[in-house]
């Protein structure tokens, strides 16, 4: 492989665990906002990423050609799918946390990865080595114990984990840039969004006159927190086979395990403990074979 390409690769290793870093620090900040309901915090979300990605494209003189885009009615219904499946997954991944379901959420992240590695399979005919099957089965066999240890089918993860695998799925197919197809995505939900946002602040359940005047601020942040992963996630796909992403993904459950053990001091007991150790021992097997991998690229 050229060296280029082993570039490419690296850098698609480091953008995607840096993404998967902040999902998974981000339980914190939304139990920092939680005075809203969850509706309000994703309709927020939606507006202030749309803020943000703005003032990235003005800062790259990418607003003009953006604004072409926009006028494009095909365009339209082809982000609209992606826009559809990463709004769902928001919404039910804030009111998870925000409604005491962190660990479910967390499954639905631990089971995400065995999604996208048979989507890449599907679509894209991508193989796996011996190492990497061994990984895979091993934290299949995880996700699988945790499932039926839990003691309720997990709606919630399957949604978490079904809808950012499609996402992941179509984000690989797409030819707009990260910032243009993010910009996209949260435009068509920013309109709902955005009147919803009115409705309640008229209607004196929002934040103006009920919280501090400060939150405004601390609410702004979230375009911040979660249009900088997505642009670093979607650049990551370009660069990377799915179940390379798939694994990746790992990276934000577990943190967001330890929180809630050691932050939010939810019960983790012997159950969670064995997949716990089922599921990093799958990974220990696939990081191993990346590193294999790279070594037969640093050889070429």
């Amino acid at each position: 492989m050229p060296q280029s390409e082993r570039k490419s690769y690296i850098l698609g290793l480091f953008l995607g665990a840096l993404a998967f870093t902040i999902w998974g620090l981000l339980p914190l900040y939304w139990k920092l906002v939680n005075a809203l309901n969850p509706y309000q915090i994703f309709s927020h979300r939606v507006i202030w990423s749309l803020i943000f990605l703005v003032v990235i494209m003005v800062l790259k003189k990418e607003l003009s050609s953006f604004i072409t885009l926009i006028k494009e009615p095909k365009l339209w219904l082809k982000v609209l799918a992606p826009a559809v499946f990463i709004s769902i997954n928001w919404l039910v991944y804030i009111w998870s946390v925000n409604s005491g379901y962190v660990i479910e959420a967390s499954l639905g992240y631990y089971i995400n990865p065995l999604v996208l590695t048979l989507f890449g399979f599907i679509f894209f005919k991508e193989r796996l080595s011996k190492l990497q099957i061994l990984g895979l089965t091993l934290a299949a066999l995880g996700v699988l114990y945790k499932t039926l240890t839990y003691g309720q089918f997990p709606f919630i993860a399957l949604i978490l984990a079904v809808s950012f695998a499609i996402y992941g799925l179509l984000k690989k197919w797409s030819n707009l840039s990260s910032i243009k197809g993010l910009s996209f995505e949260t435009l068509i939900v920013g309109i709902p969004a955005l009147i919803f946002l009115m409705n309640q602040e008229v209607s004196g359940v929002g934040i103006s006159g009920r919280l501090p005047i400060g939150f405004w601020l601390l609410i702004a942040l979230s375009g911040i927190a979660t249009a900088t992963p997505l642009i670093l996630y979607a650049e990551s796909t370009k660069r990377l086979p799915l179940n390379v992403i798939g694994f990746l993904q790992y990276i934000s459950p577990t943190i967001s395990l330890v929180l809630g053990i050691f932050i939010f001091n939810e019960n983790f007991d012997s159950n969670s403990l064995i997949a716990f150790i089922m599921i990093w021992s799958g990974l220990i097997c696939f990081s191993v074979a990346q590193y294999i991998k790279l070594k037969g690229m640093n050889r070429i």
